[in-house]
C-alpha cells in the first residue's frame, strides 16, 4: 500500500485564484521509495509538497480538489498535528521551521513535543549529529550559523522525530559539496528505513543514485516520469529543453583570480569575532576586480558571508580597511554603494507588487527600465503579483532584479541560483554579464559549480574565514 497517494488534485492559492498550482495531480509513493520533482520554478513541486504535509490547506488557502491520503491519515480533513506526527518537513527556507536560538533545542523540540522519553532522544540525538556531521555545531546559536549549516540543522530536526514520510524542498539549495554528500546518504538512510521521501529539486546529481523516480512537472502538472538511468541519457539540448540541470558531475577548470587595479575593490586586515564562535574572518588581502564577475566559493561557515556583510557595512562585529578605486570606504559609505542580495531574499521584499519592487532601488523612478529588468529575467507577467506570494525561485529573480535596478558600482549576491532550474540560472548569469560590461564590480558567492563555469571571470576561496587560494 502506498504510503502517499495523490489522486486527481489540483489546487490554486488563495491569492492568485483561479490559477492552478496544480492541475490533476496523480501520485503515488510506495514505503522505501525515493520520488524527486522536478522542472522550472513555479511549476508546482512545492505545492505537492505543502499537500503531502498538509499545510495545504491548512496553512496555505486555497481551492483544493481531489483526494490524498498519507499513511492512512487524509491531510485535508485530519488535523495538521496528526499529519506532523507522520511526515517530516524540511522547507526552502529553514529558519521558517525554527522554534527555538540553538543547535541541540533545535534537535530535541519535535521529540519533547511528541512526549518522547529522554533517553530515546539522547540516542537518537547522537546518532543524528554524527549522520550529518553537526558535531561542530553542537553548542552554536541558530543566529550565528550560516545558511548552509540552517539548512543541515532543518534536516537533523526533521530526522530525530523518524517520521515515515519524509518531504524536502531544495534541500541542497545552500550546501556546499561536502554538506550535500552528507545529504545524500541520510536520504539513503531514509530509503533503507522504508520511509516514503519526496524532493523537490533542481539539484539532481547527489540524487542520481538514490532517487527511484524523476517526476517532470510543467504548468501544475506531471509531465512524465524518468528513471535514473533515463534521466542520465537525456542529451545536453533536451535537458535544456526541460530547464534541468545536468544529473551527471561537472568538471570544472575554474578560473584563476585576477589582479585588480586601483579601481577595484580591495580588503585589508579584515577580523571579524564573535563571542561564543571565535574568529570567523582573519583576510589578510583579498581584492575583486572592477568589471570581472569574481565567485567566492568555500564551505559552509567559511566566513563568505560574513565578508560579503562587511562590504556591505552590515557586520558591525567586523574590522578591517575597504577600498574602492583607490579610496577608502568607511561602512556607511558602503552601504550607498553596495547593493546586497541576500541568502533568504524575502527579509529583502518591502512593496506590494514586483513592479513595485525593483522601482523601490532606483535612484529615479524608470517604469520602461523596469519592465525591461523584470522582462530580461522572465518576471514580466509577475509584475502586479505580490513577492510573497511568488515561489522561491521566483523571489530569487525579483531581489536581482532590483540590484541590476540599483546601478550602485558594487553588486555582491549570496546564492543567487538558489531554487533556480537551468533555464533562470542561465538568465542570471547573462544578468551579471551585463552588469559586468558596464562596469560594476560583480561578487558571487555560491556553491553552483554551473553558475562558476558559465560566467565568474575569477574566483577566491575561502576556508576558514582565511583566503586559500584564487583557484
Amino acid at each position: 500500500m502506498a504510503a502517499v497517494n495523490l489522486n486527481s488534485v489540483s489546487f490554486s492559492y488563495a491569492v492568485t485564484p483561479g490559477a492552478f498550482a496544480l492541475d490533476d495531480v496523480n501520485l503515488s509513493v510506495d514505503p522505501g521509495e525515493v520520488v524527486v520533482l522536478c522542472g522550472s520554478s513555479g511549476c508546482g513541486k512545492t505545492t505537492i509538497t505543502r499537500v503531502v504535509n498538509g499545510l495545504v490547506p491548512h496553512f496555505y488557502s486555497g481551492s483544493l480538489a481531489g483526494e490524498i491520503s498519507v499513511c492512512g491519515l487524509d491531510p485535508v480533513k485530519d488535523a495538521l498535528e496528526k499529519t506532523a506526527a507522520v511526515v517530516g518537513s524540511v522547507f526552502q527556507n529553514p529558519k521558517a521551521q525554527f522554534f527555538t536560538t540553538d543547535v541541540l533545542s533545535e534537535l530535541v523540540f519535535a521529540c519533547e513535543n511528541l512526549g518522547m522519553p529522554e533517553e530515546l532522544i539522547v540516542s537518537r540525538l547522537e546518532g543524528v549529529i554524527l549522520a550529518l556531521g553537526l558535531e561542530g555545531l553542537r553548542e552554536r546559536g541558530i543566529f550565528a550559523l550560516s545558511g548552509g549549516e540552517k539548512q543541515a540543522l532543518a534536516c537533523g530536526s526533521v530526522y530525530m522525530p523518524d517520521p515515515q514520510v519524509v518531504v524536502l524542498d531544495e534541500p541542497s539549495s545552500n550546501l556546499d559539496v561536502k554538506a550535500t554528500k552528507d545529504l545524500g546518504e541520510l536520504i539513503r538512510s531514509w530509503k533503507a528505513q522504508g520511509k516514503s521521501v519526496v524532493i523537490a529539486e533542481h539539484n539532481l546529481e547527489y540524487l542520481v543514485d538514490i532517487a527511484d523516480r524523476f517526476c517532470y512537472l510543467r504548468g501544475g502538472r506531471i509531465e512524465c516520469e524518468f528513471t535514473p538511468a533515463q534521466l542520465c541519457g537525456l542529451s545536453f539540448e533536451e535537458l535544456q529543453d526541460l530547464g534541468l540541470r545536468t544529473p551527471t558531475p561537472w568538471s570544472l577548470l575554474l578560473p584563476e583570480a585576477l589582479p585588480t587595479g586601483d579601481d577595484g575593490v580591495s580588503f585589508s586586515n579584515v577580523t571579524c569575532v564573535y563571542p561564543q564562535v571565535g574568529k570567523i574572518l582573519n583576510v589578510d588581502h583579498i581584492a575583486f576586480a572592477k568589471g570581472a564577475i569574481t565567485g567566492l566559493v568555500g564551505e559552509n561557515g567559511s566566513g563568505k558571508t560574513t565578508l560579503a556583510r562587511f562590504l556591505a557595512g552590515l557586520e558591525p562585529k567586523a574590522k578591517g580597511l575597504v577600498t574602492f578605486g583607490g579610496r577608502k570606504l568607511s561602512a556607511r559609505a558602503r552601504r550607498s554603494q553596495v547593493y546586497l542580495v541576500t541568502q533568504n531574499v524575502s527579509h529583502q521584499l518591502f512593496t506590494e507588487s514586483v513592479e513595485e519592487e525593483v522601482l523601490l532601488s532606483m535612484k529615479k523612478e524608470d517604469r520602461d527600465r523596469a519592465r525591461a529588468i523584470l522582462a530580461s529575467l522572465d518576471l514580466a507577467e509577475l509584475a502586479k503579483s505580490h513577492p510573497m506570494a511568488l515561489s522561491g525561485g521566483e523571489k530569487q529573480r525579483v531581489a536581482i532584479a532590483a540590484a541590476l535596478a540599483s546601478e550602485r558600482p558594487i553588486v555582491v549576491l549570496d546564492e543567487p541560483t538558489s531554487g533556480l532550474d537551468l533555464r533562470h540560472m542561465h538568465q542570471v548569469a547573462d544578468a551579471l554579464r551585463s552588469l559586468s560590461r558596464t562596469g560594476v564590480t560583480v561578487i558571487v558567492i555560491t556553491h553552483d559549480q554551473e553558475l562558476v563555469a558559465t560566467c565568474c571571470t575569477a574566483i577566491h576561496r575561502i576556508q576558514d574565514g582565511q583566503v586559500v587560494s584564487g583557484e
